[in-house]
């Protein structure tokens, strides 16, 4: 019996001093996914992103598989006295913040990338789009 309380006790040490590190890869970087081509399986996809899909759709019309990530933006933090700084022009640590959706388009039977769109191509696109709209009626 004491020599169970004994390990008990030096099991509990150890776990307490213990550093856990938490891991993370619910979401991408925009690094990453310039690091896409066509052609790649979901596996090469889900490894080249380093992190898993939050969701899947499916485009039975097309036969295609939508398969969505989350990513985040990076952007570069200068204090206010330093912007006029050259060493923030580049360089400097990199943040990541303002999460978005990532749809990379498989082929169903392939399970081969097609092409990727993210959210903000999206809205460019709708923006575009709405303008050739808008030049086609005028003509």
């Amino acid at each position: 019996m004491k020599k169970l309380f004994i390990l008990l006790t030096i099991f509990t040490c150890s776990i307490a001093n213990y550093k856990s590190q938490v891991i993370n890869n619910y979401a991408t970087t925009t690094d990453n996914i310039f690091n896409l081509s066509s052609g790649m399986s979901l596996d090469d996809v889900s490894r080249i992103l380093k992190s898993e899909p939050t969701d899947i759709y499916s485009n039975i019309i097309e036969n295609q598989k939508i398969v969505v990530y989350k990513y985040r933006k990076n952007y570069q933090e200068v204090p206010t006295k330093s912007k006029d700084d050259a060493n923030y022009l580049r360089g400097g640590k990199k943040l990541y913040k303002d999460e978005s959706n990532l749809y990379v388009v498989l082929d169903s039977k392939t399970n081969e990338l097609i092409y990727y769109i993210t959210d903000s191509g999206r809205k460019s696109g709708k923006s575009e789009l709405n303008q050739a709209l808008k030049i086609k009626l005028k003509s």
